[in-house]
């Protein structure tokens, strides 16, 4: 979706980047979010969902960080960014598939990497049981999992919410 949407960015001074886990951001504010989920029973199937806030003017956006590309005064051709997704996400699962599955060998990792904004930043992950991991977002293994660094420690994530940390004198200030 990155691609894609970098696609109808271009020129415009505008620029699409990736938050891990599963969000686009436009300028740092939430333009996509997108989900995927195997078939149970099916493992071999999975259904992804994805949803692009394109014609939502900033007083309907849902929350403050949310962003659509009329709310930056930018038209989005629906068709085009539609037919640019489906175009990359078979480029990639074509290049997955011919690396057997390896993110790394197929270059879906490199790619993820150079565009995720969420990589050296300080950052808030919110994990599923309820805790609060703060730290600085080192990596990404090859597995998609979030490698997060506080001080000598490396913690890997696999799932959370993640808030990036504007730092002004200190973490959360």
């Amino acid at each position: 979706m990155s691609r894609a949407l970098a696609e109808q960015l271009y020129g415009t001074g505008h620029a699409a980047r990736l938050k891990w886990p599963n969000d686009v951001l436009l300028d740092g504010g939430k333009i996509c979010g997108i989900l995927a989920e195997v078939v149970p029973g099916h493992p071999d199937i999975v259904v992804i969902g994805s949803g692009v806030n394109t014609r939502m003017p900033r007083t309907d956006l849902p929350v403050a960080t949310a962003t659509s590309f009329e709310s930056v005064g930018l038209e989005c051709d629906e068709d085009k960014l539609l037919a640019d997704y489906l175009r990359a996400l078979e480029e990639q699962l074509s290049a997955l598939m011919t690396a057997h599955g390896d993110a790394e060998a197929s270059g879906i990792h490199a790619e993820v990497e150079s565009v995720c904004s969420t990589l050296g930043v300080e950052i808030v992950v919110s994990l599923p049981d309820g805790s609060k991991l703060i730290g600085r977002a080192k990596s990404i293994d090859p597995t998609g999992r979030l490698v997060v660094e506080t001080g000598d420690v490396l913690t890997t994530v696999a799932a959370g919410d993640v808030t990036h940390v504007r730092l002004q004198g200190h973490l959360g200030g």
